[in-house]
């Protein structure tokens, strides 16, 4: 637009002035129209001669006034037009100008939005970046929620399978109980139904006593009713008839709207219920869930609890029972070896016995007090285990809630962290958009200018291509009827040659024939010539005589192929042929391959 404004401000200046110096041309000159009637006063009332000179001479001035005049309008012509073509020059100078300004903003544009692409797209591959990198940590967080999981159902498995065993009974005798109680409560149940369903009929039935009593009633009442309102419409039917016709169609459409109105809160109070029905109903199935879900980590807690405490009280049942059976083993191992120490002893001496019953009441008596100090230290060591077990215990689980707590704040942290750079980046795009939404407008102002431009230009190229395609087809037109002449002059040109050709072939066919003919008799008479009769052969007598010639007419090989019966005969004949050598054989070499390079004859003497 501001290279249009320029154009428009210079051609409206270099209009106005060609019509100032126009008007400047035209203007009146004050001598011409103060002396221009003078010539008529003079030609009336002065026939001096000196005064007609002088009018001569002013009149010459006039016209020489007139002459300069009319040069000087000449020359201011000129003028405009040299200022026109300058200012025409300059309009075209400050055009160029401004385009090449133009270009060069358009390329600093076009750079721009490459520049500011190439940072979008940047900005795009460090987002998916920086969300490869949130998914591998989410990932990573899952795994390991996923392992410390793995670890807990394995835990709560074998706690289950251990806890399966002991409440099976349990469980058995809640169940027969269960079902007895069910069985109570069904058959209560049913004779309650029963009685409600008695009741039930005995109420129908004296409601419909009564309902009927009732609309007897109402029948009877409305009968009377209609009777009483007969009497009166009768009286009345002129004027009511119009009336009452006028007020059914309003109330009937007064019921229609009321119909309508109804119809329409009828359908928004139902969709206000269903509304808050599934309002209600996903509250109370999110409250639902949020219960049993904590319902499930309490009861899941628990049996993991119980897990791990009936674990700790078999660990210590079972060490106890290893421990005891391996007192037993001890003390029966011990009395064994007591037996056949005493055995010993009373084999060798009775007065040994004494001392020994004497040294076993003393080592059982030390066993004894031994025991009793493994069996207080031993519950001193079950008490001591007992409580490191639930110390430990205590401190897995607290160590399991500063776990969850911290993982918690971690994900808390990465959300907040995440949710600021994505609020960021947010911005960063929205500014990248509308720095790119500018940069688009202009370069859509500037493609519309070049697409103006480029259309002009197409219409003009498209205007030079029609003329020029209209041209081609006129011209290809004539070459297409030029070719087709021409190939009609060639078609009619081997017509006539293929028909030149097979005359030429069936004459030369003609005189092969002839000549071949010829040169076959002449053959035959030169053989018969050459052939001397044998004394034993007799009239009648023929053979068929195969001969290889050579080009020259030389024989190579004349064979005897069907055979008179008489060999002399056939002797004679091969020599007669090798005897007449070289045969008489046509010059035209086509014909001699063909016929008499290697031909066959029947050599019957006359």
């Amino acid at each position: 637009m501001r290279k249009n404004g320029v154009s428009l401000t210079l051609a409206l200046a270099l209009h106005i002035a060609i019509l100032l110096l126009f008007g400047l041309s035209f203007a009146p000159d004050p001598d011409m129209v103060k002396q221009q009637p003078m010539p008529e006063i003079i030609e009336a009332t002065i026939l001096d001669g000196e005064q007609i000179q002088a009018e001569a001479d002013r009149l010459q001035k006039i016209e020489d006034d007139k002459r300069l005049a009319e040069q000087k309008h000449q020359d201011q012509l000129e003028n405009a037009r040299r200022t026109e073509q300058q200012l025409l020059q300059q309009a075209k100078k400050q055009r160029q100008l401004e385009e090449k300004k133009a270009q060069e903003a358009a390329e600093k544009l076009k750079q721009a939005t490459l520049d500011e692409q190439k940072k979008r797209e940047q900005l795009e591959a460090q987002r998916q970046e920086d969300v490869l990198k949130q998914q591998a940590a989410k990932e990573k967080q899952l795994q390991e929620e996923k392992e410390a999981k793995e670890v807990a159902e394995k835990q709560k498995q074998l706690a289950a399978e251990k806890l399966v065993q002991e409440k099976k009974v349990e469980e058995q005798k809640a169940a027969e109980a269960q079902a007895k109680a069910n069985k109570d409560k069904q058959k209560a149940a049913e004779q309650a139904k029963a009685e409600q369903q008695k009741k039930d009929t005995e109420l129908k039935a004296k409601a419909e006593t009564e309902q009927q009593a009732k609309l007897a009633a109402e029948k009877a009442e409305k009968e009377k009713k209609i009777a009483d309102q007969k009497v009166e419409k009768d009286k009345l039917a002129a004027e009511a008839d119009a009336k009452a016709e006028k007020e059914k169609q309003q109330a009937a459409a007064k019921a229609e709207i009321e119909k309508k109105l109804i119809a329409e809160k009828a359908e928004k109070a139902e969709k206000a219920e269903k509304a808050e029905k599934a309002e209600k109903a996903e509250k109370a199935e999110k409250a639902r869930q949020a219960k049993l879900a904590e319902d499930k980590a309490e009861k899941e807690q628990q049996a993991a609890d119980a897990a791990a405490k009936a674990k700790a009280t078999a660990d210590a049942k079972a060490k106890a029972e290893k421990e005891h059976q391996t007192q037993e083993a001890t003390a029966k191992a011990k009395a064994a070896a007591d037996a056949k120490v005493k055995a010993d002893s009373e084999a060798k001496a009775k007065a040994e016995k004494a001392h020994q019953a004497k040294l076993a009441a003393d080592k059982a008596e030390k066993e004894q007090q031994a025991a009793d100090v493994a069996a207080k230290a031993k519950a001193a060591a079950d008490a001591k285990a007992k409580a490191e077990s639930e110390a430990k215990a205590k401190a897995e689980k607290e160590r399991q809630a500063q776990e969850s707590a911290a993982k918690a704040k971690a994900a808390a942290d990465a959300k907040a962290k995440a949710e600021a750079e994505a609020k960021a980046k947010a911005e960063k795009e929205r500014q990248a958009q509308e720095a790119a939404a500018k940069a688009k407008a202009a370069a859509d102002a500037k493609a519309k200018a070049e697409a103006e431009a480029k259309a002009k230009a197409e219409k003009e190229r498209l205007a030079v291509e029609a003329a020029a395609k209209a041209k081609a087809e006129q011209e290809r037109q004539a070459a297409i009827a030029a070719a087709e002449k021409a190939e009609k002059e060639r078609q009619a040109a081997a017509e006539k040659a293929e028909q030149e050709r097979q005359a030429a072939a069936a004459a030369k066919a003609e005189a092969d024939k002839q000549a071949s003919s010829a040169a076959q008799q002449a053959i035959m008479r030169k053989v018969q010539t050459a052939w001397t009769r044998p004394m034993t052969a007799s009239q009648g007598l023929k053979c068929t005589i195969q001969v290889k010639l050579l080009p020259s007419g030389e024989v190579m090989d004349a064979v005897v192929v069907s055979s008179s019966g008489d060999t002399v005969f056939d002797r004679s004949a091969e020599n007669a042929v090798r005897k007449a050598s070289p045969l008489p054989v046509p010059q035209d070499k086509a014909l001699f391959n063909k016929d008499f390079r290697v031909f066959a004859f029947v050599f019957k003497p006359e």
